[in-house]
């Protein structure tokens, strides 16, 4: 598995995150998502052979959201 950390520009509220959250859990290859409220990030762990961070990403900007930065561990 490999891990993406996606940086958010600041929200209002965590409903927010946990819609975000419920969207990329649907994504096929994907693992835990979790969303920390408080330091904007989500942590993603996803299979390469199934989805890219590219695709995660996009995910997250489709729905409405900034996202200031990501990063990828393999």
């Amino acid at each position: 598995m490999e891990q993406l950390t996606i940086t958010l520009e600041p929200l209002a509220c965590e409903s927010c995150f946990e819609t975000i959250q419920d969207k990329l859990e649907q994504q096929d290859g994907v693992g835990e998502v979790a969303a920390y409220f408080k330091t904007n990030k989500l942590v993603i762990q996803f299979n390469l052979k199934q989805t890219d961070d590219t695709k995660l990403t996009h995910v997250v900007t489709d729905l409405g959201y900034n996202v200031a930065k990501t990063s990828v561990e393999r």
